[in-house]
């Protein structure tokens, strides 16, 4: 039976891996994209990577050795991901909230976005439980959360028509230039306190980055906020400042914000500016910009920016053999008529076959260290 991954490499990272092979402690960063249920394919992945290759035993060696915290950079259902990625039993997170995603959407058809919104948050809240503070200061981890904030003239459309307006325009700029987006957005990375980002800090493009840290306050409007798509759910109107010892009175950054992924859909960072590899569990072979290029097929990431990285995504074969022959996506409910009794077996059956992927990076793992 053919893989059922596909392995894409930078040319920094096949030249490590041909001299060296690859060991846990020479990933720096874990991306995971926006893209709703399509993360859903990458569970068994996850659950390998952070309970086994890079799990407490490894973190540990890690910190013995002075290797810089891992970094996990999520946008929407990426950071959600992330966030149980960086809870203190990400076996038992991961799977929360796998299950909270697939049976807690048991929508009716005509659902609006405010029963969206209820439902989401209510799942950020079930997810993160009581590892708040945990996913915030994860040991030998680090949490990096994705949110856009509206700017004028998405600042002030309080309406839903003036914001109809507002993100038509956004659309419009996009096609001519992805740095036209810097009128419409501000790009804001919620980040565990202390963590090494300096290499976000150095602009890479037009659209203006704010860096924040989390902590135990803000942590879930931070999440829900990422995922928050716009005319799906409403926007999150505030988020906390973490707080400090000497300012210990709440204050909040005021938004609008919207879903991490409108401005950088799969993470198309510059990962080159990071001194160890990349590896990047996706739900596709290739890694587009933004949420609005995907409706641009040549828009896609800098080859020199990825040239570190190691794309893990599920192989078309393995697809095909899917019970739906399909990843799950977000068209599935409108696809099956908001029946969730065929959705939710479909979207299960794909979480139980992902387990293949696991197998066969862990086989793939074993021959390039021969």
């Amino acid at each position: 039976m053919r893989s059922s991954i596909q392995i894409i490499l930078g040319d920094r990272a096949k030249a490590h891996i041909a001299n060296k092979g690859l060991k846990p402690e020479d990933i720096c960063a874990i991306p995971a994209a926006a893209g709703g249920p399509k993360g859903l394919i990458l569970q068994g992945l996850d659950q390998y990577l952070f309970n086994d290759w890079l799990g407490p035993d490894h973190l540990q060696k890690r910190a013995e050795q002075g290797v810089k915290p891992l970094q996990l950079i999520g946008a929407s259902i990426g950071a959600w991901r992330m966030a149980a990625a960086a809870s203190s039993n990400p076996a038992a997170t991961l799977k929360r909230l796998a299950q909270q995603y697939v049976e807690a959407q048991n929508y009716d058809k005509g659902v609006d976005r405010f029963e969206i919104s209820r439902v989401c948050k209510n799942m950020v809240q079930a997810v993160v439980a009581d590892e708040a503070q945990h996913m915030v200061k994860p040991l030998g981890k680090e949490l990096l959360v994705w949110v856009n904030k509206g700017l004028t003239p998405l600042h002030h459309a309080q309406q839903q028509r003036a914001r109809k307006r507002g993100f038509a325009s956004a659309v419009l700029a996009n096609s001519v230039n992805r740095n036209r987006l810097s009128s419409y957005f501000e790009r804001w990375v919620f980040q565990s306190p202390g963590a090494h980002t300096d290499w976000l800090k150095q602009p890479f493009d037009r659209i203006p980055t704010r860096i924040e840290d989390l902590d135990a306050l803000n942590v879930h409007d931070a999440l829900l906020a990422s995922g928050s798509i716009p005319f799906v759910l409403n926007p999150v109107h505030k988020i906390a400042h973490a707080l400090r010892e000497d300012h210990p009175e709440v204050k909040y950054h005021e938004g609008p914000f919207w879903d991490g992924g409108l401005t950088d859909y799969h993470l198309a960072l510059p990962y080159h500016r990071l001194d160890g590899l990349v590896l990047y569990p996706h739900f596709a072979p290739t890694v587009t910009p933004g949420w609005l290029d995907k409706f641009l097929k040549l828009r896609k990431a800098n080859p020199d920016w990825m040239s570190n990285v190691i794309l893990v995504c599920p192989s078309p074969e393995f697809v095909k053999r899917l019970p739906a022959k399909k990843i799950p996506d977000r068209s599935d409910f409108k696809r099956y008529n908001f029946d969730h009794r065929i959705r939710i077996p479909l979207w299960q059956a794909a979480i139980r076959e992902s387990e293949r992927m696991a197998e066969d990076f862990s086989t793939w793992l074993a021959n390039v260290n021969r």
